[in-house]
């Protein structure tokens, strides 16, 4: 319907945002849970490397939600604050799960052919999912440990130390 002289605004913006909030509340309540980082100094839901001396940094956060399988995604950002080029041409990730069969559980798969300039970064999403729909799958959280290592980063002409991350899922079944 059309005013003469009168401009209707935002009207689709209105639309546009009622219909973000309805995803919203729906991304809300679906059944995801967090991966936490462990070692000596954190049980962390996001945990930071930092190689000091070569000035780089990967940060890494994972999640999982369980339907007839179990469907997991690991973010990486890689953080360049050096002076020299973090060339991730050559370099690898490996996941390996305990209890998950996932497609390339346990071998390497090269990183995306990228090269991060100083003081810019870089964010790589890894998705993967249960090869074997299993009666219980919540069973397979139960125990469950990844291991995920990145080898071969380069910074100039120097090769950086694997980079090794221990996951393990939070468990709502064990939460009180």
């Amino acid at each position: 319907m059309s005013h003469p002289g009168k401009k209707i605004r935002n009207g689709g913006a209105f639309f546009w945002a009622s219909a973000a909030c309805v995803v919203f509340v729906i991304s809300a309540c679906s059944p995801t849970y967090p991966y936490l980082v462990t070692n000596d100094t954190c049980h962390c839901e996001e945990y930071t490397y930092h190689d000091r001396s070569r000035k780089i940094k990967v940060t890494i956060r994972a999640s999982y939600k369980v339907t007839e399988r179990i469907h997991s995604t690991i973010e990486l950002t890689f953080r360049n604050g050096g002076t020299d080029t973090l060339d991730l041409g050559q370099a690898y990730v490996r996941g390996t799960s305990e209890n998950v069969r996932y497609q390339y559980n346990g071998k390497s798969l090269p990183l995306p052919y990228v090269q991060i300039e100083p003081g810019d970064e870089y964010t790589i999403t890894l998705g993967g999912s249960d090869t074997e729909v299993v009666e219980d799958p919540w069973r397979r959280i139960a125990g469950e440990r990844v291991i995920i290592e990145i080898m071969k980063l380069r910074t100039g002409n120097i090769t950086v130390p694997n980079v090794v991350f221990v996951l393990v899922p939070v468990n709502p079944k064990f939460s009180s």
